[in-house]
């Protein structure tokens, strides 16, 4: 009887990783929110998110109890002027990635329900196209300055 319920187990176990590995094509790196001024009422955050499959996917949402809303901006760039357009999803190419950073993509926080200061925590809940959703612990970490994107006006 033992060397069955061993089996069992193994077969189990060999089961729930495969599903697992396929249920984890994305990953994400770098993820952080910019610590934002006193006076402030909205936050950033900024990330690679890697795809590993060979389908788009594409984030619909996201949510967090720590922010009343939250939506997906990218920067566009059109005579010297810098401007935020409102995109519906977040698109991540098959076998690519998108990168979430200051004067491209990134995720606007509005109001956080209280002041949040670098090294706080905050759960950022993405959902995918398909119904999955994704719980992310992102850190708040003091803003980095990136002196190779000056915005010109």
């Amino acid at each position: 009887m033992k060397p069955y319920r061993l089996i069992v187990l193994f077969f189990t176990s060999f089961l729930l990783s495969q599903t697992a590995i396929a249920e984890s094509t994305l990953t994400f790196e770098n993820v952080w929110i910019a610590e934002a001024p006193p006076s402030s009422s909205v936050m950033v955050a900024y990330m690679t998110i890697n795809n590993a499959s060979d389908q788009i996917t594409k984030i619909i949402s996201a949510t967090s109890s720590s922010f009343k809303s939250i939506s997906f901006h990218q920067t566009k760039h059109e005579d010297d002027m810098a401007k935020m357009e409102h995109m519906s999803t977040l698109t991540i190419p098959a076998k690519g990635n998108l990168v979430l950073k200051a004067g491209s993509h990134h995720i606007m926080l509005f109001n956080p329900v209280k002041k949040l200061k670098a090294g706080d925590q905050v759960v950022l809940d993405l959902k995918l196209e398909n119904g999955d959703i994704i719980n992310l612990n992102v850190p708040v970490k003091k803003q980095q300055m990136d002196h190779s994107s000056h915005m010109h006006h």
